[in-house]
This record gives C-alpha cells, structure tokens and sequence, in this order.
C-alpha cells in the first residue's frame, strides 16, 4: 500500500492523487486534488486503522483516516485489489448549509 496512487481517470475534478508513506512506524495518507481545475491539497492525516485479508494475516490491504475541516468531516476507506487503490470518500457537512452528505468512490493505479 506504501506508495504514489493517481486518480485512474486523468480527467477527475476530485481526488487526483493520493500518497501513502510510513512515517515512524505509522502509516500516513496524503491526498491531493483538483477543484474546479486548480490544485488543492487536502494535507497528510495518520491512519487510523489497517486492516488485514483475515485475523491470521499481518499483511495489511486496507485502512481507515479521517480529514476534519471544520464545515466538513471526510471518512476515508481504502483497499488495494489486483494492484489498485479503490478509495472511498464520505463526506458529512457540519455547516448548517442543508447540503446532502455524499460518497464518493474513485480508482487509483
């Protein structure tokens, strides 16, 4: 999982990128993307939890890490399948401006 990720689809005006580097024993995620075709980083968070394939595996697939940004809370869920990233965003608002919370899935290479 430690590595580059980029958005599969070069065309994206969301998440374009995403970093995963150890830091100290501790895995971070870095995403980076794209609003309205400017650059926006969104930082590095740590992870909070990796997950293995089963109980007896150490070999970690898949994580957890949370982005807070004051108006708005992003769950982050990653697994990496057949040499992909499959990455989901759930976004919830906290701003009182009546918008939906949504999910967004995306494919990394």
């Amino acid at each position: 999982m430690v590595r580059s990720w980029a958005n599969t689809n070069p065309a994206t005006q969301g998440i374009t990128s995403v970093q995963l580097r150890l830091v100290e024993d501790e895995l971070r995620i870095a995403i980076h993307g794209a609003a309205q075709g400017d650059p926006f980083n969104w930082g590095e968070v740590a992870v909070e939890a990796i997950y293995a394939e089963n109980a007896s595996s150490r070999r970690g697939m898949a994580f957890v890490a949370r982005y807070h940004f004051g108006f708005l809370d992003t769950l982050i869920e990653g697994n990496v399948n057949a040499g992909l990233l499959v990455l989901a965003a759930f976004h919830t608002f906290h701003d009182g401006s009546h918008r939906s919370n949504y999910f967004f899935p995306r494919i990394f290479s």
